[in-house]
């Protein structure tokens, strides 16, 4: 029999969480205990999981890749690698998507239950614990999510980034960076810094089709300058999954790197959709640290 840890934001406006978290420990009964921790924010989310995580054989998460975010940064600040089981709730659910994991509350509850568990990778920065569980971004697309409405989110889903994304990319604006990856440096101005740990990004999940989520590898892109006349082939290369082709950009597969900011301004990170540290930043990959149930 297993032991479960259901975890879900149990603020105000998530009933629709607190009522799935309540169904699966009902199901789960045939297959062993299910305990609940509603946490009201990040911080106490954190503390919890950290010293309770140890005492179950799966963690449990209702929500998006924020809150998949959040339980794997607390799993790698205590130390422990364990099982987890995914409920999608978020807007995107990239990781969920990424993973061929089924979307709707019943079907993913029974995946949970009597799936399969596979290792997957988790992009981390050393120096702070935090984890990378799909993506980091830096510069125009960081500013873009920042601007994006959660009403947007809901209505248009993960096209909204695309659009407003490229609507910023257009722009002039760039900043100076070195980047040192493969034992190599590189200086040079960008506009966008992606980091994926996965082949999707945004919901789209054949963004780069020579990524899984089991590779080993972070996914690096540079993108250095956009202009309105490549507007419509960057989108369809985007599309086709073959953005890394794209003209003005640079593309990296490798363990770890750095990032420098040369720019006079300081420029922020964004994690899995969550504003994030500053510049300079070290990223590297954990392979095996944790298994996610899938589908048989």
């Amino acid at each position: 029999m297993s032991k479960y840890l259901v975890i879900y934001n149990g603020s105000a406006g998530n009933n629709d969480n607190e009522k799935i978290a309540h169904h699966f420990q009902r199901q789960a009964t045939a297959h062993g205990d299910a305990d609940l921790l509603a946490t009201q924010s990040r911080q106490e989310a954190l503390q919890a999981i950290q010293k309770r995580a140890k005492d179950y054989d799966c963690l449990v998460t209702i929500g998006g890749d924020g809150t998949l975010n959040t339980t794997c940064t607390a799993l790698l600040k205590a130390n422990v690698g364990t099982t987890l089981g995914i409920i999608p709730g978020g807007t995107v659910n990239n990781f969920a998507k990424a993973l061929g994991l089924p979307l709707e509350a019943d079907a993913a509850i029974d995946t949970i239950l009597t799936g399969t568990a596979r290792p997957v990778d988790l992009g981390y920065l050393p120096d702070t614990g935090q984890a990378i569980v799909s993506s980091l971004t830096i510069g125009k697309l960081a500013e873009t999510a920042q601007n994006v409405k959660q009403s947007e989110k809901k209505r248009w889903g993960p096209m909204i980034y695309l659009f407003k994304g490229f609507k910023q990319l257009v722009t002039n604006r760039s900043y100076k960076f070195r980047l040192t990856v493969n034992d190599q440096t590189h200086v040079q101005r960008a506009q966008v810094i992606l980091i994926t740990t996965t082949n999707s990004v945004g919901g789209f999940i054949s963004f780069n089709q020579e990524a899984s989520f089991d590779d080993d590898l972070l996914h690096t892109f540079v993108l250095r300058r956009f202009t309105p006349r490549k507007l419509m082939n960057y989108g369809r290369l985007f599309i086709a999954g073959k953005f890394k082709n794209a003209r003005g950009v640079s593309y990296f597969k490798s363990t770890s790197l750095t990032i420098e900011n040369l720019s006079h301004r300081p420029l922020h990170t964004r994690i899995d959709g969550d504003p994030s540290v500053k510049l300079p930043i070290k990223v590297a990959i954990r392979s095996d640290f944790i298994q996610v149930m899938t589908p048989n």
